[in-house]
């Protein structure tokens, strides 16, 4: 029987495909976006339909059938009740014990496991595909754990939306239309007060729920307030210490509770109110069916079996009330919820794929930049207008002022940002005009700020060379010098050596660590380009001679930008650039920029310790 269960459960999970991505460009409309992910849902959503209703439909005639066997029975002679009813009555079980569990199982079946396992996981697959697109100037716009959240918090909210919706409405539409139906057979007018109550019912919830989320709303956001001051407090905590007295702190934290829970107190006073004042009108309709059914019942126009039915029907519309209270209320809080999360997931990209863009072929990666302007919109920093080639494996360092448009180069030539003027062409193709993933392909980088996943060491260096073996990755580790390190390693979990686990950010690692595994990530992905933005400012001056060595061979045979304010680090390259407020002011070989004895040589002058100054 389990065995069954479970592949029923497979056959409606399967229903679903939550890995179909869209075409069309989120949209901040929360209803038109829920349509838009309604579409792969289309044939779970049918059967949740259908089984929702037939379940409902089954209730209210078990109710019904309630009523006529109490006039059956009333009516009948005991001694020959199997006789006359016995195959009625035998029917009627064989529905209840087999028909309701089946039209129930198909009905949790659909929503539970069709519905509730898919939503979520199709919404957040769109929204991470879509944001997955974005540019880096796209995330450094917020913070990347609210994106992250709201990201993941679009499903649960979709999926409560469409989840209520489904059910309170097939299954309380039905309900209510059985009850009318039944209430006619008798009647007509017996039904006066079921719409009566509907009526006022409605307009009460109407009315009443968007007030409740507007105060839900007030009350998230004291409640935000709340959690951010008791996080600067306690990050800064040895500041606070020295400077605050500490019955002001708790004079302040005392406000900021009070202020949330009078915050609190208004979205709960209208949630009491509505309920109250909805168990009145539910009281009113229970005295009116009772007292209008018993009088049909005394002129002999209804039976008694009827009027019990009617009876209990009415007691289940109180439950069924309070359920779609509230259905209601998280369909209201879901949706203002998710329009909040659209803010940031519907934001359109600001470098679109260009859609059937060939994939960048590189056979000399050569770089010519032409008129390269970008400001950031500002109008100020960033560059003013470059022009530059750079021949195949030709070695080319960068040297400025910090703000005077190294790094801006850098981003531009991985497309992290769209040049506002200009082309930047690699092998004579626009980088415009290419795949960009295959660009990215073609660039191998090492920043001074290593990025580490919260992975083993061997996925962090293999990041995105799934076809690289253990010897490969120990290889690249090797050059980079990490491999020595790298075998002490050991994680919370046991791990050890390269499958040790480093943390968020990779925090488990001191900074040099981090900045090797970043170049064996460099080295193993052994692009044509390769970009060094102070590729050593992280290490001690032992290993650093010895990663300066590795850079030797590393750099054979690729076109090289090195950024570095440490100018003994880029001595030998085969050209120099000088950056001042974004434009190239000199350009030659270590030795010819000395004899200008312009702003490298005053630069070369002015260092410390080998360090640029930054002034």
């Amino acid at each position: 029987m389990f065995g069954l269960f479970k592949r029923i459960n497979n056959a409606v999970l399967e229903l679903v495909n939550p890995y179909t991505d869209t075409t069309s460009q989120p949209t901040h409309n929360v209803w038109s976006y829920i349509f838009d992910q309604i579409t792969p849902l289309k044939k779970v959503l049918i059967l949740s339909l259908i089984s929702t209703m037939l379940a409902a439909a089954f209730e209210v005639w078990l109710i019904a059938y309630a009523g006529q066997l109490i006039d059956i029975l009333s009516n009948s002679d005991p001694e020959t009740i199997w006789q006359t009813q016995g195959s009625q009555l035998l029917t009627a079980a064989f529905l209840l014990i087999f028909l309701r569990p089946i039209l129930q199982f198909a009905r949790h079946c659909a929503n539970s496991i069709g519905l509730d396992c898919n939503i979520a996981q199709l919404v957040r697959w769109r929204a991470y595909r879509h944001l997955s697109q974005q540019s880096i100037g796209w995330f450094q716009e917020d913070y990347s754990g609210r994106t992250s959240a709201r990201m993941i918090e679009s499903g649960n909210h979709a999926a409560k939306i469409i989840y209520e919706g489904i059910n309170a409405i097939s299954f309380g539409l039905i309900y209510m239309l059985g009850i009318v139906i039944l209430m006619s057979n008798t009647d007509s007018r017996l039904a006066i007060p079921l719409f009566i109550w509907l009526t006022l019912y409605i307009a009460l919830v109407v009315k009443v729920i968007p007030k409740m989320i507007s105060a839900q709303r007030r009350f998230q956001a004291t409640r935000a307030a709340l959690t951010g001051r008791v996080v600067d407090c306690f990050s800064n905590f040895d500041t606070v210490k020295l400077f605050a007295r500490t019955d002001v702190m708790t004079k302040d934290f005392q406000s900021d509770i009070e202020a949330t829970r009078r915050a609190l107190s208004v979205p709960q006073s209208l949630s009491v109110g509505l309920r109250t004042t909805v168990m009145l009108l539910e009281g009113i309709m229970v005295v009116s069916f009772l007292g209008y059914g018993i009088w049909l019942w005394s002129v002999d126009a209804a039976s008694i079996g009827l009027i019990a039915s009617a009876l209990a029907l009415t007691f289940r519309i109180t439950a069924l009330a309070e359920w779609v209270i509230d259905a209601s209320w998280a369909i209201f809080l879901n949706v203002g919820n998710l329009g909040d999360s659209l803010k940031t997931l519907a934001q359109p990209l600001l470098i679109p794929p260009k859609k059937g863009a060939p994939e960048l072929v590189v056979k000399s990666a050569s770089i010519d930049i032409q008129n390269l302007k970008h400001q950031y919109g500002t109008g100020l920093g960033g560059l003013r207008g470059i022009n530059l080639s750079i021949a195949s494996g030709e070695k080319v360092g960068l040297v400025g002022a910090s703000g005077a448009g190294k790094s801006t180069l850098v981003n531009l030539i991985l497309r992290f940002f769209e040049a506002e003027q200009g082309n930047i062409l690699i092998d004579k193709q626009n980088i415009r005009e290419v795949e960009q993933d295959s660009l990215r392909a073609a660039i191998g980088i090492v920043s001074q700020h290593a990025s580490l996943l919260n992975r083993s060491v061997k996925d962090n260096i293999a990041l995105g060379q799934e076809n690289k073996s253990l010897e490969d990755i120990i290889s690249a580790a090797k050059q980079a010098h990490a491999h020595d390190f790298i075998l002490t390693l050991k994680d919370q979990n046991g791990n050890t050596g390269y499958d040790a686990h480093v943390g968020e950010r990779g925090i488990k690692l001191s900074g040099g660590q981090r900045q090797r595994i970043a170049l064996a990530r460099v080295i193993l992905k052994d692009a044509p380009i390769l970009i060094l933005d102070e590729a050593t400012s992280a290490l001690d001056s032992k290993v650093e001679a010895d990663i300066q060595a590795a850079l030797k061979n590393i750099m054979k045979d690729k076109t090289v930008i090195a950024i570095a304010h440490r100018l003994s680090t880029i001595a030998q390259m085969d050209r120099i650039l000088v950056f001042k407020d974004g434009l190239t002011v000199e350009e030659g070989s270590h030795d010819e920029l000395l004899s200008q004895n312009g702003l490298y040589a005053e630069f070369w002058s002015h260092q410390s310790g080998d360090f640029l100054t930054t002034d």
